[in-house]
């Protein structure tokens, strides 16, 4: 039945539906990330062999990156718009 409601939505076998919010946490993470990697490049370039300096990078990245790690996302198994249960 799935495969029959997916493709009278033209979608096809690769293509999963996700929730708006899901999607927009989504990418603001990524977005947190891709901007503490761009500092942790420019911090550690001028940190030098610094271990503090060093240590203080590795611990902005990790900051950004954890809500990253903790995202989850689940494809709709239906296309009502309510959480499937």
């Amino acid at each position: 039945m799935a495969g029959k409601l997916a493709a009278a939505h033209g979608l096809g076998d690769d293509d999963v539906i996700i929730g708006r919010q899901a999607l927009e946490d989504l990418q603001g993470a990524l977005y947190c990330l891709h901007a503490a990697v761009e500092d942790v490049d420019t911090d550690l370039a001028a940190a030098g062999d610094d271990p503090a300096e060093v240590r203080q990078a590795l611990d902005w990245l990790l900051e950004n990156a954890r809500p990253l790690v903790r995202t989850w996302i689940e494809p709709r198994t239906d296309l009502t718009g309510r959480p499937s249960s």
